[in-house]
């Protein structure tokens, strides 16, 4: 065997034994789903379709960044754990996006962003927000806040007060939180 011959062949045989491809395609529609985390990619090259493409680079638990690629964007995968092993690269067109670390997440798509931090949620929607507890909301604060404010009486020497003479000016505030404020 000449030297040319024996390169060739170490080539051969460390292609044989590469861990990582990346590859090109579509997404296959309707193959999301998105308790596994997973997608169905057909190659640009007409193979067989690549199923259990992971869309969060993170495996054996929920932290990091996951995208949702629209069905039918073009996508680039990788298999970086070795043969078999899928993930998402990029994506010509998402959804939605988590980011997630820990108990803390930050989801986006185009309707909202949602900051959630525990049982602690903050939503900004396309024309209200909210923010919420387990036990509370803003909403509720602020709507209990202006009720009890326009009905409230005051102990005076002759007896109690009547309700305030604003009491429209407090009842318009309720109105205006609910275009600002969604429970």
């Amino acid at each position: 065997m000449n030297k040319n011959s024996a390169n060739i062949n170490a080539g051969l045989r460390a292609l044989a034994h590469k861990p990582n491809e990346i590859i090109s395609g579509i997404v296959v529609s309707g193959s999301i789903d998105t308790s596994e985390l997973t997608m169905s990619v057909q190659p640009s090259d007409d193979g067989i379709a690549i199923e259990g493409v992971r869309l969060n680079g993170i495996a054996g638990n929920g932290n990091g960044v996951v995208l949702y690629p629209e069905d039918g964007s073009d996508v680039i995968i990788g298999s970086i754990d070795g043969p078999g092993e899928w993930v998402l690269l990029q994506a010509s067109d998402i959804t939605k996006a988590t980011v997630t670390i820990g108990d803390v997440s930050c989801t986006v798509d185009n309707t909202a962003v949602t900051l959630q931090n525990h049982d602690v949620q903050f939503n900004v929607g396309d024309s209200v927000f909210k923010m919420n507890t387990s036990s509370e909301s803003m909403f509720n604060l602020l709507k209990d806040l202006i009720t009890y404010i326009s009905v409230m009486t005051v102990p005076t020497p002759a007896g109690t007060s009547g309700v305030p003479l604003n009491v429209t000016d407090f009842t318009n505030l309720l109105s205006r939180l609910d275009n600002l404020l969604t429970l």
